[in-house]
């Protein structure tokens, strides 16, 4: 449609001239600031999380090498080398892997609305990917259609592997959801556990997928077991008639991803050394990966028979035996590792984890200095060192550490973690949700990283996206506890108490089952107390009997445990007649606490204040959740009124800085009492400040 200037149709007709063209020269200058910033964001599609090899992206028409942290446009393509994979994070939070030689187009990709629930994105969201040749896997909660020549693959939710092969084929295999696999030939709906398979011309057809795990072996973590002056030995070592070249040449192709390779490989290392320790030790690691555990067993015991001199063999024992859950039997093995080759890195480090998750921190910040001395550069280095600073309340050094892990190897899933928690700490929960999606990114068969995750949705009030994720964590390994005791946390704080406790029963139930990683994380090591938690939820019912009994079982089984004191506390304070035992509790509780956000109640502290039961303060659950507390000021307001010039306040302030955590109370209740001469006034005022001098000694 045509404007005339000075027509019936101006659109600033009824304004005076001088303005009509002020606001629109107004108009268009914001269009022109405003234009570049929404083309931007129109056109990002994700990032680059990890690089391992080549990988190219297609931009302006030319192929350009691309690193870690390189934003992707829609419109752009992916490829990778021989030998290489890529990880990829797209804005829509979908979560993809690019395998040796593929080829992925970003056709469109729409950003995840924020505030939606998963059903209310879904139905925002359009993404269109292109895979032009080799293969990804994918796992999201968000519309994908992914197309290929043979067929297109429609996804609603799900983790699946898809790959394009010589001569127009294509094969899906589902590992969750459902899957819509077409073509103008055909259609088949794929469920979990089912593959398809689909040439050019005709129509998809389904068979089972027997071994789930077997299709995205490539896109698992496989650790380096060998040390520097072995790998230099090594590379020395050119026959291909030694054993020696083909456990090399497996080794090289774990690290890459390529898990077929690497099992032939170590075929034709043991048909020509059938006393090939190493073949045997990396054996051992791939069926330790894909969660084989006694296959993995039977391998490295081998390992050992066959050379009991290789410090190899004894790591992987050592990894087998922590799998387990017997971690005096894998710091055994791991020390037996380190005496056979002092210079062995990977096993400084596997000793040193050890050691921290068994609450020895000097003992495993001495092993990790060693290891630091001889491998300054190693990303596993700096990521058990970021965690060790993490538990000295070293913080910025602790992020210095997760930093250059994460610049060394990309690849790396729990560096991403650590750096997660720190921004959390630091109020960065953007970032800090982002690094750990990154985290579940690169090792998606991890359970407790699924659970972090979930946590973290919690903490940003995205409450759809922790359920969702916490019942992934859930599925991923049902014997961990944590995401049953996550979950319960979110239930309580969205008013669904019952649930709450069937959750935490089975956390409980599951207490003996703690998955391997939940000890590498000391930050919320004793801070879990599952019982003490459930007693919190039984006050919230209103059954104190209950309540005041998992108080009292879980002080029998840890005397220190400061959650545990502060349930009985509160729950004495729900009881008529238990005054000192409350104010000795609470005592207790502070004396034993680690640095927190939560305050101390003034009233919570006195007795024979006289103050009838209901008063203004309602304990929290906060205080079960530091693993997430965040620096800062915190403001707890609270306040009842009631006749015969009844009423009362209470005002918390609080904080926590790096090693500092203090809170001031102010406290006031007053009435005239039910007859003359019955008035009654209390002010309390208190302040408490806490500093931890070491990890093992605080000043309050």
């Amino acid at each position: 449609m045509a404007c005339r200037r000075g027509g019936s149709n101006h659109p600033f007709r009824w304004l005076h001239p001088g303005w009509a063209s002020g606001l629109s020269l107004l108009s268009l200058l914001i269009l022109m600031l405003l234009l570049p910033e929404r083309l931007a964001l129109a056109r990002e599609a994700g990032e680059m999380v990890s690089v391992l090899g080549t990988v190219e992206v297609r931009r302006e028409g030319r192929w350009r090498p691309v690193g870690p942290g390189a934003v992707l446009a829609a419109g752009e393509a992916v490829r990778t080398g021989a030998g290489s994979r890529a990880a990829i994070l797209l804005a829509n939070g979908t979560q993809l892997k690019l395998n040796a030689n593929s080829q992925l187009e970003l056709r469109q990709v729409t950003p995840r609305p924020v505030g939606l629930t998963p059903a209310a994105a879904r139905a925002a969201l359009q993404n269109f990917l292109r895979v032009l040749s080799g293969e990804i896997w994918v796992r999201g909660g968000e519309p994908l259609e992914v197309q290929t020549v043979p067929a297109t693959a429609t996804i609603r939710g799900t983790e699946f592997n898809l790959a394009v092969g010589p001569g127009d084929t294509a094969r899906l295999a589902v590992l969750a959801g459902l899957v819509e696999f077409s073509n103008p030939q055909g259609l088949v709906l794929v469920a979990a556990n089912e593959q398809a398979e689909v040439a050019v011309g005709t129509a998809p057809r389904k068979t089972v997928l027997v071994e789930p795990l077997d299709a995205v072996q490539w896109s698992l973590y496989y650790p380096d077991l060998a040390s520097r002056s072995q790998e230099r030995a090594r590379l020395r070592q050119d026959d291909p008639a030694s054993a020696a070249y083909w456990t090399e040449a497996a080794r090289r192709a774990l690290l890459q991803g390529q898990v077929a390779e690497a099992r032939q490989a170590l075929d034709r290392a043991l048909a020509r050394d059938p006393q090939d320790a190493l073949a045997y030790s990396l054996r051992a690691t791939i069926e330790l990966t894909q969660n084989r555990k006694d296959r993995a067993r039977e391998d490295a015991e081998r390992a050992v028979a066959a050379d009991p001199t290789s410090p190899e063999a004894y790591l992987s024992l050592s990894w087998v035996k922590q799998a387990e859950f017997d971690l005096d039997g894998a710091l055994a093995a791991a020390r037996r590792a380190v005496a056979l080759d002092p210079a062995h890195v990977p096993a400084l480090v596997q000793e040193s984890t050890l050691l921290f998750g068994m609450g020895r921190l000097r003992e495993a910040v001495a092993v990790a200095e060693r290891a630091r001395a001889l491998a300054p550069d190693d990303a596993l280095v700096h990521t058990i060192w970021g965690f060790l600073q993490l538990a000295r309340n070293r913080v910025p050094d602790a992020h210095l550490a997760f930093r250059e892990a994460i610049t060394r190897d990309s690849t790396l899933a729990l560096p991403r973690v650590g750096l997660g928690l720190i921004l959390f700490r630091w109020n960065e929960t953007d970032a800090a949700v982002a690094e750990l999606r990154k985290a579940t990114l690169l090792e998606p068969r991890v359970s407790l990283y699924q659970s972090y995750l979930g946590k973290a949705f919690y903490e940003v009030k995205q409450d759809a996206w922790a359920e969702q994720t916490l019942a992934l964590a859930k599925a991923l390994d049902p014997r961990d506890p944590t995401p049953w005791f996550y979950d319960a946390v979110r239930l309580q704080s969205v008013n669904q108490p019952v649930a709450a406790v069937e959750n935490l029963q089975k956390s409980i139930e599951l207490n003996d089952h703690r998955g391997v990683y939940r000890s590498r994380l000391l930050l919320d090591e004793d801070r879990a107390a599952r019982s003490a938690t459930l007693g919190r939820t039984y006050n919230e019912l209103g059954f104190t009997q209950l309540a005041l009994r998992e108080g009292q079982q879980s002080v029998a089984r840890d005397p220190t445990n400061y959650s545990a004191r502060r349930l009985l506390a509160d729950s004495h304070a729900a009881t008529p007649n238990r005054e000192v035992a409350r104010a000795s509790e609470l005592l207790q509780a502070q004396l034993l606490q680690p640095l927190n956000a939560a305050p101390v109640s003034p009233q919570l502290a006195e007795t024979k204040l006289l103050i009838p039961q209901g008063g203004p303060l309602t304990p929290s659950l906060y205080e079960f959740n530091p693993l997430f507390v965040r620096e800062g000021l915190n403001l707890w307001a609270s306040g009842v009124v009631g006749n015969q010039e009844t009423w009362g306040n209470e005002l918390l302030v609080s904080g926590l800085t790096e090693r500092f955590s203090y809170s001031i109370g102010q406290f006031h209740y007053q009435s005239d009492g039910f007859r003359p001469n019955n008035d009654l006034q209390n002010d309390i005022y208190n302040l408490f400040v806490q500093t931890a001098v070491t990890p093992d000694f605080s000043l309050q």
